[in-house]
C-alpha cells in the first residue's frame, strides 16, 4: 500500500517541532558570543560598551567587586580621561580566546573565555599582555542579550 503525503504530515511536523529548539539554542549561542565579542571590541569606547551590560551588573575582579554599574562607568571614564590626557594615542586591544557558551532555558547564558588585554601606549613601549580568565552571565532582556555578571581571575 503506497504512503500518501497526508500520512507523512504528522511525523514531519513532530520532527520539526523536536528539532526547532536545537536551532534556537545554536542561534542563541552565536548571539551571546557576538555580544561578548562586541564587548571586547568596544574597550576603547566605554560608553558604548556599557550599553551591553545591565544596570545592576555585578563585576568581580581579583581584589574588588562593583555592584553599581553607573558608578563603575563613572570611574572607568575618569581613569580613561586621565590616561588620554597624558597620552592621547593610548589604546587597548582585547582578544577573546577559546570561548565556551552554555545557554539555559533560552534566556540565560554563561560564557567562559580567556581575555588578552593589551595596552598600546602612543608615547612608550607596549606593556606586557595581561591575561584574565573571564566568566560572564548574560540574560535575555526584551529579546537582547545583556551582561548581568562578570568575574575575572588572573591567568
Amino acid at each position: 500500500m503506497p504512503i500518501c503525503a497526508q500520512d507523512l504530515r504528522l511525523p514531519i511536523l513532530t520532527l520539526v517541532v523536536l528539532l526547532l529548539p536545537l536551532g534556537a539554542v545554536a542561534n542563541d549561542e552565536a548571539d551571546v558570543l557576538a555580544v561578548v565579542q562586541q564587548w571586547a571590541d568596544l574597550e576603547n569606547n566605554l560608553e558604548a560598551q556599557a550599553a551591553l551590560v545591565t544596570d545592576d551588573r555585578i563585576q568581580v575582579f581579583e581584589m574588588w567587586r562593583r555592584t553599581n554599574q553607573a558608578q563603575n562607568l563613572r570611574v572607568q571614564l575618569a581613569k580613561r580621561a586621565a590616561i588620554l590626557k597624558l597620552d592621547p594615542d593610548w589604546e587597548v586591544i582585547v582578544t577573546i580566546e577559546a570561548p565556551i557558551v552554555r545557554v539555559y532555558a533560552g534566556d540565560a547564558a554563561v560564557v567562559s573565555f580567556k581575555r588578552m588585554y593589551e595596552v598600546i601606549p602612543g608615547n612608550a613601549a607596549p606593556r606586557p599582555m595581561y591575561q584574565t580568565y573571564i566568566s560572564m552571565t548574560l540574560i535575555k532582556d526584551r529579546g537582547e542579550w545583556k551582561i548581568a555578571h562578570m568575574h575575572g581571575s588572573a591567568g
